[in-house]
């Protein structure tokens, strides 16, 4: 069934989105998500963080700003990153992050233990399979003690619950579109499958022209090599 929705389909969808949204992706530009402020806290000053599914990079940019971070910020929509480049050149973050074309399938980046965190907000829509390959590069990306910090729609998101499960977690709607669905049992067994340290789990909601779109996110820890999860 998932051979019907190639990657070259789906980066044909979001660049026809995120070019429709255009404006409205202007108009919120240096407003970061609730989740990426809450991430905020947790990293340190100077971090190297990589945003997979940045969009115009308002997550990536409010990085740089509030913590000085430097951010490889990843999407598979070229008309998503100029917006990112635009939206850089007004709010002075050009320097700090760094848009690049690719996805979660394929990370551009080969120096291990490197980065601080990994971060992904509503971009994530791959198979179970392809997701543990995802996070066992991010562990072979990250430094002793870094992060995965993952936000994704809720199997109770409208959105889900009117498409159709074409793969154990992995929903189409109908035009193609492809959405991952979490709950809080994927998420546990996800951390406890890789051996990551679970930090917390929260459910948020975000009104978005005029309807809930439900979310649930977590942060995890790498640990240190001679260290176990528990």
């Amino acid at each position: 069934m998932l051979e019907k929705f190639s990657n070259e389909d789906q980066r044909n969808l979001w660049e026809a989105q995120h070019e429709a949204r255009r404006t409205e992706s202007r108009e919120i530009e240096g407003a970061p998500n609730f989740f990426a402020k809450r991430c905020v806290e947790l990293l340190p000053r100077d971090a190297l963080v990589v945003e997979i599914g940045s969009a115009n990079g308002r997550d990536s940019r409010f990085f740089a700003r509030e913590k000085n971070c430097k951010v490889i910020a990843i999407d598979f929509s070229l008309s998503a990153l100029k917006q990112l480049h635009e939206a850089s050149g007004r709010d002075n973050t050009v320097g700090k992050v760094f848009p690049v074309v690719a996805d979660a399938r394929m990370l551009p980046l080969g120096e291990p233990e490197n980065a601080d965190a990994f971060y992904s907000r509503s971009a994530l829509h791959i198979s179970d399979e392809e997701l543990d390959r995802f996070i066992e590069e991010c562990l072979q990306l990250l430094k002793d003690g870094g992060y995965i910090m993952i936000e994704g729609k809720t199997d109770e998101d409208s959105k889900v619950t009117v498409s159709k499960e074409i793969s154990p977690n992995l929903y189409e709607d109908g035009a193609s579109h492809l959405r991952r669905s979490w709950n809080e049992a994927i998420i546990r067994n996800l951390i406890e499958r890789h051996g990551l340290h679970l930090i917390e789990i929260n459910k948020t909601t975000e009104v978005w022209n005029e309807v809930e779109e439900k979310f649930i996110n977590f942060i995890a820890q790498k640990l240190n090599n001679h260290e176990s999860a528990t």
